[in-house]
């Protein structure tokens, strides 16, 4: 009967039970980004109450952690203790902290049902905010270009939804007529430790009257020197001209990494793009690897 209601009270899975120290310092918004057979991938993000900083997490069983958005991978197949499992994010007072936190995202709750970003911008550097309520589906809803001083975004927060927020910044590589970039997303394994692998991204053009012709390359990269280990890795990747792409074709991307330079041998092939992923030409382009 015990392991029933405490199986009831997880709810949705998660593996920590989140708390706040002190209570009104801030919340917590936790969600699983994905899950697969042989792994969970689970975000924690801590959000400051007006007059708060986030500190740090104290993680079970023990040890910290200082980013605010806390990334836990796990195996679902290995057996766990059935005990609450309990992190907690730790947050201070504004004004007791003696010099500002200078990390380049930071969120606060505001009074009146009000969330604000600052972004300590980089010179010649264009930014992204991107808004979700499940860490799947994002839209974007601020935009700056960098000029080395602090900007700032203030947004209503969505009553009873979870608010997660993430910051793209657009390098002088990801030149506006460039067919297609963006960011890949993986999670790595503690099996890959030390290693680093190779990607390689494809933009493929095939005309889509013709159902028994092969698509044709238009545009590939290959990134080198990508961590594999554990741990939520990403990498930025450009594809092609956006002027040489025809109005009666479509368009789709492949991508995957490998180990120790095997570009293209598929047993040495460990993360892919997974389903078939069409795309607008020009376009911006996100998603996780399997």
């Amino acid at each position: 009967m015990f392991i029933l209601i405490l199986s009831s009270a997880l709810g949705q899975g998660l593996f920590y039970w989140p708390q706040v120290f002190p209570a009104e310092g801030g919340t917590v918004s936790s969600s699983i980004v994905l899950r697969a057979e042989d792994s969970i991938v689970e975000h924690y993000q801590a959000v400051p109450a007006p007059g708060y900083v986030f500190d740090s997490w104290s993680l079970y069983p023990q040890g910290e952690q200082a980013e605010s958005l806390f990334v836990h991978t796990y195996d679902p197949r290995l057996i766990t203790t059935l005990d609450i499992k309990i992190i907690t994010a730790r947050f201070i007072k504004e004004d007791t902290v003696s010099k500002p936190l200078r990390k380049v995202l930071e969120i606060r709750r505001k009074k009146g049902n009000q969330i604000e970003l600052s972004v300590f911008s980089q010179l010649g550097v264009g930014y992204i905010i991107y808004n979700s309520s499940n860490m799947k589906d994002w839209s974007a809803i601020g935009t700056g270009q960098g000029d080395g001083e602090e900007q700032v975004w203030t947004f209503p927060t969505q009553q009873g939804r979870n608010g997660f927020y993430r910051l793209l910044k657009l390098e002088a590589a990801e030149r506006p007529e460039s067919a297609v970039f963006g960011e890949l997303s993986y999670t790595g394994t503690p099996q890959f430790g030390g290693e680093k692998g190779t990607a390689l991204v494809r933009l493929w053009e095939y005309d889509p009257r013709i159902a028994d012709k092969a698509a044709e390359l238009f545009a590939e990269q290959t990134i080198e020197e990508i961590p594999i280990g554990p741990g939520l890795k990403r990498f930025r990747f450009e594809l092609g001209d956006q002027t040489k792409a025809k109005s009666d074709r479509s368009y789709y991307i492949t991508a995957a990494i490998y180990r120790k330079g095997k570009v293209g041998d598929a047993n040495a092939q460990i993360y892919f793009l997974n389903g078939f992923n069409t795309i607008d030409i020009p376009s911006e382009f996100l998603a996780m690897l399997r």
